[in-house]
């Protein structure tokens, strides 16, 4: 049977030993891995090795556009106001855009009805409509939903 003396000489051994190999990893990280004298240093690798994103077509998630209303009139003997608006388009997905043209259509809402528009994009430039008129009530609050895109 192990006596209590001789546990208490194991259980520092096994410190002195913990200590050490502690040390010593911490060693390797701060200097970096030992190599032969004789061995040239590895080149790093990049740790991805994920293929760029392709270009795409994005989908109608990927874009929003906001309203920038540039005009309002609202003639006090008129039930409603006209609007001119101008969109804000903006891509907001992950992956490039193709390098074909395509065409986003929306909606803006909060008029008196839905008015349907679309814009087409050429790699990372919109041609867009400004100051498109829309009838509406009094403080109406524009806003677009993007529908489709297609190309």
């Amino acid at each position: 049977m192990i006596t209590t003396t001789t546990r208490k000489w194991l259980a520092g051994i096994a410190l002195i030993a913990i200590v050490a190999s502690g040390v010593g990893v911490a060693a390797v990280m701060i200097f970096g891995s030992i190599t032969a004298p004789d061995q040239p240093p590895q080149a790093s690798t990049p740790r991805t090795t994920f293929a760029p994103p392709t270009p795409k077509v994005p989908t109608p998630l990927e874009f929003t556009v906001n309203v920038i209303v540039t005009e309002q009139q609202c003639p006090p003997e008129a039930p409603g106001c006209t609007y001119k608006y101008t969109i804000e388009p903006k891509y907001v997905g992950l992956h490039p855009l193709p390098e074909t043209p395509f065409t986003v259509f929306y909606e803006v809402v909060g008029g008196n009805a839905p008015q349907k528009g679309e814009f087409t994009v050429h790699k990372d430039q919109a041609k867009i409509l400004k100051d498109v008129v829309l009838e509406g009530p009094p403080a109406a609050q524009l806003r677009a939903n993007v529908l489709q895109v297609a190309g």
